[in-house]
């Protein structure tokens, strides 16, 4: 009896312990778990915070966009949310192109003359920023208005429709002298550019020289001399304007030249000030600059669209930015001429209406080709059994700098149409957005199970001016990009026509 006495209490405290061990390894559990809660709701009301947010930018956001552009606040923050990869318009095309128009605005005599007008365009492959400054006594062909000043366009068109009408004129104009695809515009007055600028603390400029200007106009219909000082220079909301605006200055600065020069060095500034963190960690500033530009902006980029816009650029260094004046200076391409009125026009050099030089300098702006390195790798495969298409296609791709490193012949050879076969998840999309361009071709996700591992059929080299960068391997092993080529693919010129990529080294 008393060994079975100790048996049964040697086993209740056996268990006890294992309770009390028990207890003890689930505090540490219930601790994490605790905590694990905590961070869960801490992500849920940051999450909630940010859509309260994006609704208040899209609610101030959509009083300065035009009417056609407006979508539902539902959709936009899906694209916001859902849609992140969702290419902008001239994205795929590799230029995005902005009108800029600056103007009086209502209250300023001829205020809905253009003031400034410059295209800003942005080339994805290169991470490049162009401003092409118009002078705004260009005398062009307006349509329904015969030969006018350039900066009359936009007045035209608001007096016959001013829903859009402004900007649809003037872009019109634009598009025919220059030859570009404009994307998009935004126009703001004098009073939305100061006041964006006193909302972000004012800008730092530097001021290459000195100069003063007696002729600045006034609020009055009179003039109050400006003047600038040589160095480094904070400027507020009306100083900057006053730089930007000079046209009568000494010293060099009274040229046209000379104030799109100034004008470019403003919106680099802004630019600089608005992606610095002081303002992008501030929400009430964002706030407050969408606010007061309710009434001076108008653009018809979506909210969205201007994030997206804002991701692209937000890495531009100023030696990625080139600067271009259209002018009459020695080597512009215009010169001055009066009309019979008495007024003071610039015109073409190749003749009264030949754009052809300007043509040429806003389609070639982007004279550095360095890309921006996605290093996609590229196999090329034969989908039919045309001889010789898949070192064709390579050798094409090759001189429009995509790096191709294998190349072979599929198993199956009955394709109709060019397939490219995208294996990075959307992770390279300035190569996918090129080769699309290049190729005309469909895009697929999943590569078929007969292109994988079957070996690589033995292909004919003739045509390729050099050897591929690796020996031939198994096929859709370790790439990026499998383009399975087509009968279509005939079509393709061996050309440097598309887009310069340069993925490799």
């Amino acid at each position: 009896m008393a060994k079975k006495k100790e048996e049964k209490e040697f086993n209740l405290l056996e268990k006890a312990k294992k309770q009390e061990a028990l207890k003890e390894d689930k505090k540490p559990r219930r601790i994490w778990s605790l905590v694990g809660k905590f961070f869960i709701y801490l992500c849920v009301i940051l999450i909630l915070i940010g859509l309260t947010f994006s609704y208040k930018v899209l609610l101030s956001a959509n009083s300065v966009i035009a009417s056609s552009n407006i979508s539902s606040l539902l959709g936009q923050l899906k694209y916001l949310i859902v849609a992140p990869d969702k290419m902008i318009a001239g994205e795929a095309e590799d230029r995005v192109n902005i009108l800029l128009l600056g103007m009086g605005g209502a209250g300023h005599s001829g205020g809905y003359l253009a003031d400034t007008i410059m295209i800003v365009s942005y080339k994805p492959s290169t991470d490049q920023v162009a401003f092409i400054s118009i002078p705004r006594d260009l005398f062009v062909p307006i349509s329904g208005f015969g030969w006018r000043k350039i900066n009359n366009a936009y007045a035209f068109g608001y007096t016959a429709d001013n829903q859009d009408g402004g900007e649809k004129l003037i872009t019109e104009v634009i598009e025919k002298i220059t030859g570009l695809n404009i994307n998009y515009y935004g126009r703001a007055d004098f009073e939305g550019f100061r006041k964006i600028i006193d909302d972000v603390g004012g800008i730092d400029v530097y001021v290459e020289r000195s100069f003063y200007d007696p002729l600045y106009p006034d609020y009055n219909y009179g003039y109050q001399p400006v003047s600038f000082q040589q160095g480094e220079n904070h400027f507020n909301g009306e100083k900057a304007l006053q730089f930007a605006r000079s046209r009568h200055g000494n010293n060099n600065e009274g040229t046209d030249f000379a104030r799109s020069k100034r004008q470019q060095k403003i919106l680099y500034a802004l630019k600089e000030k608005m992606l610095s963190l002081s303002i992008l960690l501030n929400p009430n500033v964002i706030l407050t600059v969408l606010n007061d530009l309710s009434d001076h902006l108008r653009t018809n980029m979506a909210p969205w669209e201007m994030i997206k816009f804002y991701k692209l650029v937000q890495d531009v260094s100023s030696d990625q930015i080139i600067n271009e004046v259209i002018d009459n200076s020695p080597d512009g391409p215009l010169h001055a001429e009066t009309t019979i009125d008495g007024a003071y026009i610039l015109r073409p050099n190749a003749g009264p209406d030949d754009f052809s030089v300007i043509q040429e300098i806003a389609q070639n702006i982007f004279r550095s080709d360095t890309p921006k390195k996605e290093e996609a790798t590229i196999e090329v495969q034969n989908g039919t059994n045309i001889a010789g298409l898949a070192a064709k296609i390579t050798e094409s791709l090759r001189l429009s700098n995509f790096n191709v490193i294998k190349i072979g012949n599929a198993s199956e050879q009955n394709t109709g149409n060019t397939i490219i076969y995208d294996l990075t998840e959307g992770k390279k999309p300035q190569t996918l957005a090129a080769l699309k361009q290049k190729l005309n071709a469909e895009v697929a996700t999943t590569l078929p199970a007969y292109l994988y591992s079957q070996g690589i059929d033995e292909v004919t080299y003739q045509g390729l001016s050099a050897p591929l960068n690796t020996a031939i391997v198994p096929q859709g092993k370790d790439v990026d990009f499998v383009i399975l080529l087509g009968v279509d693919a005939q079509a393709i010129p061996n050309s440097t026509t598309s887009l310069p990529i340069n993925n490799g080294d």
